[in-house]
């Protein structure tokens, strides 16, 4: 692949990863990035070198993607306590109410 051909197909993936972030569809960003990592890995440092500004860029939209799966991932964290709770709430209740009925 050719080296701006590759690096627009970098950069084009960086923005679908980007899309599905902002949908919260982490698995397809996880494919995605799974596409891209080998065609970063496969440029040497010419390459890089010549493109030095669409990779600061990319560089600079994997930070945005990861605070936010950082950011996803806590509130998930929280929801799942709470859940937790919620269910563990809802037992004790069930134990109490089974106790006075008898």
């Amino acid at each position: 692949m050719e080296q701006a051909t590759q690096v627009e197909k970098i950069l084009a993936l960086t923005r679908e990863i980007e899309h599905a972030a902002a949908l919260a569809d982490w698995p397809e960003a996880a494919r995605l990035a799974e596409i891209r990592s080998p065609l970063i890995m496969s440029l040497d440092a010419q390459q890089v070198q010549g493109s030095l500004d669409t990779f600061r860029s990319i560089v600079e939209r994997n930070a945005v993607i990861f605070a936010d799966a950082q950011s996803t991932q806590a509130e998930l964290q929280t929801e799942f306590n709470n859940a937790i709770r919620r269910v563990n709430a809802v037992g004790e209740y069930h134990k109490t109410a089974l106790m006075s009925a008898r």
